[in-house]
């Protein structure tokens, strides 16, 4: 095997590797972007457990095919960015979604979430659904609510037969 050959080889296997480790893949177009926008956002990719790759799009497309996710391939033009989230499932989407309010030069393509390739409409869709954490502090709320509702009802009753 020639060395370009195995070099491509072990890229397209480390490829295959993040996809499948990934709890959700972004794919990106970053060429408008300057280089410290660029770096901006793989710090806050970073922070977020995210980590942001740049592949050569035959071989994506070599990996995607081989994974099964076949309908990534009409995503694969132009210059663009992989972002694998290791860390919270929609950490990737919400955090690029965010970074593309700042910076419009940057446009979210498709991605990878629960095993389906989706649009840039559905990536965008789940990047504003809330996380976890804020799911767990809204049901947190809705349970403490009604009993602090109904002890001021109790202090109410017993402040009217104290009287």
């Amino acid at each position: 095997m020639k060395p370009a050959m195995k070099i491509k080889t072990a890229v397209v296997n480390e490829i295959v590797s993040n996809f499948k480790t990934a709890n959700s893949t972004v794919i990106v177009e970053y060429q408008k972007l300057t280089v410290t926008e660029f770096t901006e956002l793989r710090r806050m990719l970073t922070k977020q457990g995210v980590n942001i790759k740049v592949y050569k799009n035959n071989l994506v497309n070599l990996a995607a095919k081989e994974i099964g996710f076949v309908e990534l391939d009409q995503f694969l033009t132009g210059p663009n960015a992989f972002a694998f989230g290791m860390g919270e499932q929609m950490d990737a989407a919400k955090t690029l979604v965010k970074f593309a309010k700042t910076y419009p030069a940057i446009k979210l393509k498709a991605g990878i979430y629960e095993g389906k390739v989706l649009d840039t409409k559905a990536i965008i869709e789940i990047a504003e659904l809330p996380t976890k954490d804020e799911l767990l502090s809204m049901f947190a709320s809705s349970l403490l609510y009604p009993l602090c509702v109904f002890t001021i009802a109790v202090k109410e009753i017993a402040k009217t037969r104290s009287e």
